[in-house]
């Protein structure tokens, strides 16, 4: 389906801790970005961001480990799994990197999108979409 951002809390904090700079973090913040998630045929997932900042798109297939550049620049190795109405992606960090977790759980027409980091319990952004289509 698609999404467009309604709400957002902590996204700031969240990037700033995974090391997003500060005039990235301000204009990031201030978007209202379009999300579409799909799924074909062969079980293969694509979500796709757009805004008038950064786009981007990313398909995987549940339940297989794959590498990924996230939006803001980490390398990671991702597993994502379907729990319910939630699509959890766990994102390993390599190196330095901070290691993830995003949630989008679907209910009422809503996509809740969560990013948290397991080493910083206290981070924790939640921006919720409302479906358009």
């Amino acid at each position: 389906g698609n999404f467009v951002l309604e709400t957002s809390e902590g996204f700031n904090d969240y990037m700033y801790e995974v090391g997003v700079s500060y005039l990235t973090r301000k204009i990031a913040c201030g978007l209202y970005p379009t999300a579409k998630n799909e799924q074909d045929n062969s079980g293969d997932i694509t979500l796709s961001t757009g805004s008038t900042f950064k786009s981007g798109s990313l398909t995987f297939q549940l339940d297989t480990p794959f590498q990924e550049t996230t939006a803001d620049g980490r390398s990671v190795t991702t597993t994502a799994t379907l729990r319910g109405n939630e699509l959890i992606k766990n994102q390993v960090g390599q190196g330095s990197a901070l290691t993830s977790i995003e949630t989008r759980q679907f209910e009422n027409g809503k996509m809740t999108l969560i990013h948290t980091l397991p080493s910083r319990s206290a981070i924790r952004s939640v921006r919720v979409y409302k479906r358009t289509d």
